[in-house]
């Protein structure tokens, strides 16, 4: 590691441990990871049914990317510590409704939508900018590491609240979640900020530019869109896969401890691929890593199509690096294309594609594999969808070339005034 990589850590790790917190104690982490513990009790005491909790997944995801847009802009209007806060009290306060009122099915699919769309900005995004402003020369690890929250979430989130569930009930499980999200805002109280302007201003990717211009001219943007398809089209294909693992792998007669040792593999190398991936992004051009990523992931899900589950644990493994890598790398290449004063906005196309594609997916890939009797047809197109995203990044122009030599690009240049915004074309 470099002298300057070195720098930054020195000068920015409370900021990137309070962000890897945050994120941990987000909507990302406590809602998506805490939700199915919950199915079997509401199962028995209001009736929710397997179908239902389906789709109030599906509510929780639709509901956060409908407010995605709106945190963007927030975000690069008042900076990432006020919107973090506001989503983490959000996100609280459904927690708390889950807990005290709700008590049927609806009130239950309505108050997930509602914690999707009202706890959206103590997600990822505030605090992916926040690290981005800190880190330059290792931005790239900086963010794997800051995602690792997600990560470290996944791993300890069902054994806490499935522990509180056992001894006092599903509904005390919901107000457990409700403090931890209080909990969060915390750190981002004390220690989450944008970095202080460098010394050298005419850096361009360290100018952040107080940008009060609105979301419209992004529109015409054809970098923004093809990371918006792209995006969309990667969690219509892999996503699909993560909810669906462990049911596929239980039809073809494997029993429930094998398939939830192999599924745990995902969340293994989930944690692995952050940090992993977050290092070659500082060293390798990250639009040609996401394209081997794709391919790693599609081999491993052919694998799994042809040759049967002998080759789950490949499948597992690959899908958990793409899992893992997916935000780490878009966070990465838009610091790059468009640099910090509209980080919110150029961050929550692609995002909010990416969630709503999530929330599709598990719905295409359970209703082919019911028609056909069998999953071999939803692993095929999942192989050629995730293909298909691997070229779509390798379309992209480099993500380490300056803004000045991207399509576009209207850039600062050394010795020259730093109004002269890189986000001008934006």
């Amino acid at each position: 590691m470099t002298n300057q990589k070195i720098a930054e850590f020195r000068r920015g790790w409370p900021m990137l441990m309070a962000s890897t917190v945050g994120i941990g104690l987000g909507v990302s982490s406590l809602a998506i990871y805490s939700a199915g513990l919950f199915v079997h009790d509401l199962g028995n005491d209001i009736g929710l049914t397997t179908a239902m909790f389906g789709l109030a997944f599906s509510l929780l995801a639709f509901g956060t990317a409908l407010a995605i847009p709106v945190v963007g802009y927030a975000i690069d209007k008042f900076g990432v510590k006020k919107p973090t806060i506001v989503g983490a009290l959000g996100l609280a306060v459904g927690f708390f409704a889950m807990g005290t009122v709700v008590h049927t099915v609806p009130a239950y699919l309505a108050t997930m939508g509602l914690i999707g769309f009202f706890g959206a900005s103590s997600g990822p995004i505030a605090f992916a900018r926040a690290v981005s402003s800190w880190f330059d020369q290792a931005r790239g690890l900086a963010l794997g590491i800051a995602m690792m929250g997600m990560g470290l979430g996944g791993a300890i989130i069902p054994i806490t609240i499935g522990r509180v569930i056992d001894i006092y009930g599903w509904q005390n499980g919901y107000l457990v979640l409700a403090a931890m999200a209080a909990l969060g805002i915390l750190p981002t109280l004390l220690f989450v900020s944008e970095a202080p302007p460098p010394k050298n201003e005419s850096l361009v990717d360290s100018v952040l530019i107080e940008d009060k211009k609105s979301f419209i001219p992004l529109r015409g943007n054809i970098l923004f869109w093809q990371l918006v398809v792209t995006y969309g089209v990667l969690a219509v294909a892999f996503t699909g896969l993560i909810p669906h693992f462990v049911p596929m792998l239980r039809d073809s007669g494997m029993s429930a401890a094998d398939a939830a040792s192999i599924f745990s593999l995902v969340g293994i190398s989930v944690i692995v691929s952050r940090l992993a991936i977050g290092f070659l992004l500082d060293i390798i051009e990250p639009t040609r890593l996401a394209a081997f990523l794709c391919i790693l992931c599609a081999i491993g899900v052919a694998a799994l199509s042809v040759g049967g589950v002998v080759y789950a644990p490949v499948a597992a493994i690959s899908t958990g690096f793409m899992l893992g890598a997916e935000l780490d790398i878009l966070g990465y290449i838009i610091s790059r294309y468009f640099g910090l004063a509209a980080f919110g906005r150029a961050y929550a196309g692609p995002f909010t594609a990416f969630l709503i594609g999530g929330g599709l997916a598990p719905i295409w890939v359970g209703t082919v594999a019911e028609q056909a009797g069998s999953y071999t047809p939803a692993l095929t197109i999942i192989t050629a969808l995730t293909l298909l995203c691997g070229v779509g990044f390798l379309f992209l122009p480099s993500a380490r070339k300056t803004k000045t030599q991207l399509p576009g690009g209207n850039c600062v240049k050394p010795g020259t005034s730093p109004k002269a915004s890189c986000e001008s074309d934006l």
